[in-house]
Parts: structure tokens; sequence; C-alpha cells
């Protein structure tokens, strides 16, 4: 059953990949578009947000699906991953339903209040990237200590997660550029974690030492 669980759960971080990219990029050029263009926006948005609320299901299951493994290793640090995958999935779901909102005002209300539903939206994100950060950088060091990935993709979840932690506080100060540079090894680490649970699975061998 675990094999299974391993990969469903790559499964599922390599489609919330996919689904938020997609989601976010349609949800932020529908915004950008003019108000003449109100039923493509209001389409482009639309679709974006159920890709988004996609990722957020995703997330859920990953949590539902690798929290019971970590469990074995470390009950702090499975709940923790699972609270924070959890505060992350809710988070991004409210800044989805704040992106429906704004086709739904009037052009007046869009030129007064637009702005500030976007900011917030993007607040939303920057707190849901902090905990997905703080909860998986905990993960990474059951992965690194119990060698159940190679050392090195362990080491490289850590820095990740630290620093898309560190990116997510520069975002709520409005430090985008180097935020964005700070994406890129957990970027990487969420690419090629996955793709390893699915084709190679966790190394349990030392699972009865943890236990004992």
């Amino acid at each position: 059953m675990n094999r299974k669980n391993e990969i469903a759960a790559g499964a599922l971080f390599l489609i919330a990949m996919a689904v938020y990219m997609a989601g976010s990029e349609l949800v932020v050029s529908g915004l950008d578009l003019p108000n003449q263009f109100a039923d493509i926006q209001r389409a482009k948005i639309q679709l974006g947000v159920v890709l988004e609320f996609i990722n957020s299901a995703a997330v859920v299951g990953i949590a539902v699906l690798l929290v019971p493994i970590v469990r074995r290793y470390s009950e702090a640090t499975a709940a923790a991953y699972g609270a924070a995958r959890v505060i992350e999935a809710v988070l991004l779901l409210i800044g989805s339903v704040c992106a429906l909102l704004i086709p739904q005002m009037s052009a007046e209300a869009v030129q007064l209040l637009g702005t500030s539903v976007v900011g917030f939206r993007d607040l939303l994100f920057q707190f849901g990237m902090i905990s997905l950060g703080i909860g998986s950088i905990g993960l990474c060091i059951v992965l690194f200590r119990f060698q159940l990935v190679p050392r090195w993709l362990g080491l490289l979840g850590i820095v990740g997660y630290l620093a898309l932690t560190a990116s997510g506080f520069l975002g709520l100060f409005g430090i985008t550029n180097v935020g964005m540079i700070l994406f890129v090894p957990g970027s990487l680490f969420e690419l090629i974690f996955p793709i390893w649970l699915i084709f190679k699975g966790l190394n349990r061998s030392q699972e009865i030492s943890a236990l004992s």
C-alpha cells in the first residue's frame, strides 16, 4: 500500500505544479484584459480558478498520502507537514475565490477595488508559500536523516524550501525579483522528488531502526 501511496503522491505533485502554473497564468492574463473583453476575461479567470481549485485538492491529497509514511519516522514532522499543506491549500483557495470576484464587479468597482483584490490574492499566495516552505523543511530533514531518498535530493529539498520560505517573506514586502530566483531550488525539488517517488520510491530500509 505504501508503494501505491508514493506513486499517487508523486503524480499529485506533478499535477499540482502543472495545473497551478497554468491556472495562475490564465487568471493573471485574464485580469490584464481591458473591460471591453469582459466575456473573454471572465472565461479565462473561471478556467484558471478551476485549475487552481484542482491544485488545492491535489495539495491536500499529497498530505493525506505522505503523512502516514512520514509519521513512522517523526510524529511531529508528519503533523506539521499535514497542517502546513492544508493551510497552503486553504489560502490558495481563498485567493482563487478573490479572482472570481473581479469579473462580477462594475468598471467603477474594479477601478476602486481591483488592485486591492489582486494585492490580497498575492498576499495569500505568499503566506501559502511560507506555510509550504516551513512545513516541508521538516519533511526534507526526515528524508535526508533517514536516507529515504538520496542525500543530495534531501539536501536540495531543505535548501529549496528554506529559499521558498525566504521568498515568501520577501514577497510580503514587495521584493519579487530576488523572490523569483529563490523559487528555483524548491521548484527543482518538486520536479525531481515526485519523479523519484513514482519510479524509485522511498528507501525504507531504516524504518525498523527509526521505530526502535
